[in-house]
């Protein structure tokens, strides 16, 4: 087998372990991986995520949070044009509770990718969080054209409409 195909054999043995929730076997082959492929994008990006998941709290002052997005940060500059770091770095800021932050990395994200329907909702749900009603319904608005099936997860777009003054309380428009 090839050099090539086989490190890529590696990795993604190492990212089925991560999505079957085997993290502790995932992290000790990523770490085996990353000897070998200091700058593989994706490796680096599993290996945050993968640290943030044995933490059974979240806490932004742990050593494992701080060495998973050092990873995260890694990952995005070892590939500069690749979203997908700062995507994942967006959802570990988000569930540290550090939600300028991850609007930031999502933002950045959206810059190099604008079609990611997952950054997008997850930047109207934090700025609904943040209680910026417009931000939220114009993010939320922009997630559903790009997926009409995330409809029944916006429930929250109506109150935010209402609160940004969108929408009467009736649920009407509110003709200008």
């Amino acid at each position: 087998m090839p050099l090539f195909r086989r490190r890529q054999k590696e990795y993604d043995e190492a990212a089925l372990l991560l999505t079957e929730g085997k993290t502790k076997e995932a992290i000790e082959k990523l770490e085996q991986f990353l000897s070998g492929n200091p700058s593989h994008t994706h490796a680096l990006t599993s290996m945050g995520v993968g640290l943030m998941q044995l933490q059974e709290t979240s806490d932004p002052s742990s050593t494992l949070t701080k060495k998973a997005l050092e990873y995260l940060d890694r990952a995005a500059e070892s590939d500069p044009k690749d979203p997908v770091p700062l995507f994942n770095k967006g959802v570990c800021l988000r569930n540290l509770g550090m939600l300028e932050k991850a609007l930031e990395s999502f933002q950045s994200a959206l810059e190099l990718e604008d079609r990611l329907t997952l950054a997008l909702l997850h930047t109207a749900e934090i700025n609904y969080e943040l209680e910026r009603w417009q931000d939220a319904v114009d993010y939320a608005r922009l997630a559903l054209v790009r997926d009409p099936g995330l409809e029944d997860s916006l429930g929250w777009v109506t109150d935010a409409m209402k609160k940004a003054g969108l929408l009467e309380d009736e649920g009407n428009p509110i003709q200008k």
